[in-house]
C-alpha cells in the first residue's frame, strides 16, 4: 500500500509541477476583473493544475469505476458516506439555531443506521425525511461572516477564503475519520469516497462544457451562486 501511495503522490507532484510551469506563461493575459476575484491570475494557475490532474488521474479513474462497479453498489457507496454526512449536518444546523432540521438529519443518520443497514440503503429518503447538507463555511455565513476572495484551493477546487477556513474545521472534524482509526483503511476509504464523488458529476459534467465559454469563469460563477445561495437557504 505504501509504494502505490508513493507512486501517487510522485505523480501528482510532477503533473503540479507541469501544469504550473505552462500555465504561469499563458494566463496572467486572460483575467476577467471581476472584483469578487482579486487573486485570479493566481486562481487561474491553481485550476489549471487541478484540472490536469483530474484529467489525467482522478476522472478515468472516476470513469474506471462507474464501468466496472455495478450501480447498487455505487450507490450503497454514495449513501454510506452521505449517512455519515448527516452527523456533521445534524451538528451544523444546531449552531445555526435550526433545531427542526438538526433533528431531522439526526433522524436520518438513526433511520438509515439501522433500517438502512449502516446507511447503505437511504430508507430515510423513502420515509420523506428529505437529506439536506450544511458545513462549517454555511455557518459561519449564516452568523454574517462574509465570503472574502473567491480562492482555488489545491486538489479541492472553488472555494472563497471563508469557505477554505471552513474546510479546514470540516475535514479536521469528518466523522469517517474520527470513527476509522486504522490509517491504511482511513486511506483506501477517502479515495474511494473521492472517486465516488467525481464518477458522480461525470453526466453533469458533459452538459457544462458544452454551455462554458471560459470554464474557468464558469466554475466561479457557479460555485459562488449556490454558495450565496446556501447561505440563504
Amino acid at each position: 500500500m505504501m509504494n502505490y501511495t508513493k507512486t501517487f503522490f510522485k505523480t501528482g507532484f510532477a503533473l503540479i509541477a507541469a501544469a504550473f510551469l505552462t500555465g504561469c506563461a499563458t494566463i496572467n493575459s486572460m483575467n476577467s476583473g471581476d472584483p469578487r476575484d482579486p487573486w485570479e491570475s493566481t486562481n487561474r494557475v491553481i485550476f489549471k493544475v487541478n484540472e490536469t490532474i483530474d484529467g489525467k488521474v482522478l476522472k478515468p479513474l472516476a470513469e474506471g469505476y462507474q464501468n466496472v462497479v455495478p450501480s447498487p453498489i455505487r450507490t450503497g457507496v454514495s449513501n454510506f458516506f452521505s449517512n455519515l454526512s448527516d452527523l456533521a449536518t445534524a451538528i451544523h444546523h444546531l449552531l445555526q439555531l435550526d433545531f427542526k432540521n438538526s433533528g431531522q438529519s439526526v433522524s436520518r443518520f438513526v433511520i438509515n443506521s439501522t433500517m438502512g443497514i449502516l446507511g447503505l440503503t437511504d430508507v430515510a429518503s423513502n420515509l420523506g425525511i428529505n437529506r439536506t447538507v450544511e458545513d462549517t463555511g454555511q455557518t459561519l455565513g449564516s452568523y454574517g461572516v462574509k465570503q472574502g476572495p473567491y480562492l482555488v484551493l489545491p486538489l479541492f477546487g472553488p472555494s472563497t477564503v471563508r469557505d477554505g477556513l471552513g474546510r479546514v474545521v470540516d475535514l479536521a472534524v469528518d466523522p469517517f475519520n474520527e470513527i476509522v482509526k486504522e490509517r491504511e483503511a482511513k486511506i483506501s476509504g477517502n479515495i474511494l469516497r473521492v472517486v465516488d464523488t467525481r464518477a458522480q458529476l461525470l453526466a453533469a459534467e458533459e452538459a457544462f462544457e458544452a454551455l462554458a465559454f471560459d470554464r474557468y469563469v464558469s466554475v466561479r460563477n457557479a460555485y459562488l451562486a449556490i454558495r450565496e445561495s446556501q447561505v440563504k437557504d
